[in-house]
């Protein structure tokens, strides 16, 4: 179950960050972490993502998350990661949909001569 939301039956949920797309990877629930560490991870369950309320709060986590990527998987030029909009369905299965897609491109180093 996403994490602090209770149980309701149906409907939106908030917002989840999809990390690795080809993989299903979403960001995972920050309460994962230990004590005040920050916690950064990845899940394949919907069930331990972490959920932000707001649109706008899972935007402002994407630079966290980005910065990870970039060390993770730096010999790519690309990076995509999306925000999904969770939902509970009628029969409690938890579903993502899409809601925003980024990708984001390094930009090459100048050739200083």
């Amino acid at each position: 179950m996403a994490k602090g939301f209770g149980n309701p039956k149906q409907g939106d949920l908030g917002y989840v960050l999809l990390l690795l797309p080809k993989f299903k990877g979403y960001a995972a629930d920050f309460s994962m972490g230990k004590g005040d560490e920050e916690f950064i991870g990845v899940t394949s369950s919907l069930e331990l993502a972490q959920v932000w309320k707001k649109k706008s709060e899972a935007r402002e986590a994407i630079s966290k998350y980005l910065e990870f990527l970039i060390e993770r998987f730096g010999d790519n030029s690309k990076v995509e990661l999306g925000i999904r909009k969770l939902k509970r369905l009628s029969n409690g299965k938890l579903k993502d949909e899409p809601e925003e897609d980024f990708l984001f491109e390094k930009n090459p180093l100048p050739m200083s001569y």
